[in-house]
């Protein structure tokens, strides 16, 4: 059922480059038709004292003008799962599929009634402690460049592998054509409900990615006491590990929310990886 936004919060990237002005525009036209919440960096570009943090953006949509790395960090300070219509103002745009001029041609039909796609993502916990959810990866891998770490991974209390390595990519289907993709992973429709694991670098000829049901619970322990490690979630949030912890993966009981906006995950792999 199309759900209808009477409330909008509208992000933008730190560095958004807008020479034509679309931001103000995009503001100036909501503002006759919706409550709207800006954030600092969209209200210092429309010259609005009132701005809204994006922890406290409680909204029916969420306007995101940036990248899939705003989209990322939004995700992470959002207080509550609210639809996100990603508009690309940055670079490869997987998760921002519209660009400026279309949004702005389309946005009065999107507020009016629109509908909703579920993309899964990965929770993760380090020992007994949750760290927010991953949209794309969760990346194991040792503190200092080029040395090598040694793993061990369960897959539903079975042994999957232990192999030698630089790191180990946890990855959601959305998340098959980011890092884990460079990293010689499968790329992954994301309708498809798994989990992928990619080892970075393996010193082992017959380690490969795996794709596991959605529904696996995976458990990672590093085995070398003299190597330093860290978990790094979406490009964002990092924190270091040691042989004492264990890091366990499953699908996140919270689903990112994006407008619906056709079928569009071939055509955009077709455009952005060729």
């Amino acid at each position: 059922m199309p759900v209808q936004a009477r409330t909008v919060g509208i992000i933008t990237r730190i560095d958004v480059h807008d020479p034509k002005g679309i931001i103000p525009a995009f503001v100036k036209h909501l503002s006759y038709k919706v409550k709207l919440y800006l954030d600092p960096v969209t209200a210092g570009l429309c010259g609005s004292k009132e701005a809204v943090e994006v922890d406290e953006m409680y909204a029916d949509l969420i306007l995101i003008f940036g990248g899939d790395g705003t989209i990322l960090r939004s995700l992470q300070l959002l207080p509550k799962p609210t639809p996100i219509l990603g508009i690309n103002m940055g670079e490869v745009g997987f998760l921002t599929v519209v660009d400026p001029e279309s949004a702005l041609y389309m946005i009065d039909d999107i507020v009016a009634g629109f509908e909703v796609t579920e993309r899964s993502r990965l929770a993760v916990k380090l020992n007994s402690s949750e760290l927010p959810c991953a949209m794309n990866e969760a990346v194991v891998l040792t503190s200092r460049p080029s040395k090598i770490s040694h793993f061990r991974i369960h897959v539903d209390g079975k042994l999957m592998e232990e192999f030698r390595a630089d790191g180990v990519v946890m990855a959601t289907p959305t998340g098959s054509t980011a890092y884990a993709m460079s990293a010689g992973g499968p790329i992954v429709d994301p309708r498809v409900d798994g989990i992928i694991i990619v080892p970075l670098a393996p010193y082992k000829l017959s380690s490969r990615p795996w794709v596991v049901p959605g529904t696996s619970q995976i458990k990672l322990e590093l085995l070398r006491e003299d190597k330093e490690s860290m978990v790094v979630v979406d490009g964002q949030y990092m924190v270091n590990v040691t042989t004492k912890d264990v890091l366990w993966f499953t699908k996140c009981e919270t689903p990112a929310l994006f407008v619906k906006f056709g079928d569009k995950f071939y055509e955009l792999v077709r455009e952005k990886l060729t």
